[in-house]
């Protein structure tokens, strides 16, 4: 229950935009809440169920994911394929990847996860 609760911070801290910190920060958790909260902790459920229902999230949510997509490592090869066409800065990557949310590698999807679940035990 203790490991449930830090990823469910941790995905809150992840999801706060600078521009509207609650509004985001509550949209992440009510999503993480409304399709996760029956997931058993443990074995990297919670971060496989995060990971499955990213396209599910609420927009302000999708935002903040499309932001770490587009610097997460593992992203790299869907900003390749998905964004080949979009020009650098101000946040146009993020809104391509924002956009393909649903289309990402499993890899992306994995390392956008990881990267919620990692936030908090820093």
């Amino acid at each position: 229950m203790m490991k449930k609760i830090v990823i469910v911070a941790a995905a809150m801290m992840l999801c706060v935009p600078a521009a509207s910190a609650q509004s985001a920060r509550g949209a992440c958790a009510a999503d993480i809440k409304k399709h996760c909260s029956d997931v058993e902790p443990g074995g990297g459920r919670i971060v496989g169920c995060i990971k499955d229902h990213m396209k599910d999230f609420s927009e302000p949510c999708q935002t903040r994911l499309g932001r770490v997509a587009a610097t997460a490592k593992a992203c790299s090869a869907d900003v390749k394929e998905h964004c080949k066409d979009t020009r650098r800065g101000r946040g146009r990557t993020a809104r391509c990847l924002k956009s393909a949310l649903a289309d990402l590698s499993d890899a992306c999807k994995d390392g956008i996860a990881q990267a919620v679940a990692r936030v908090r035990s820093r």
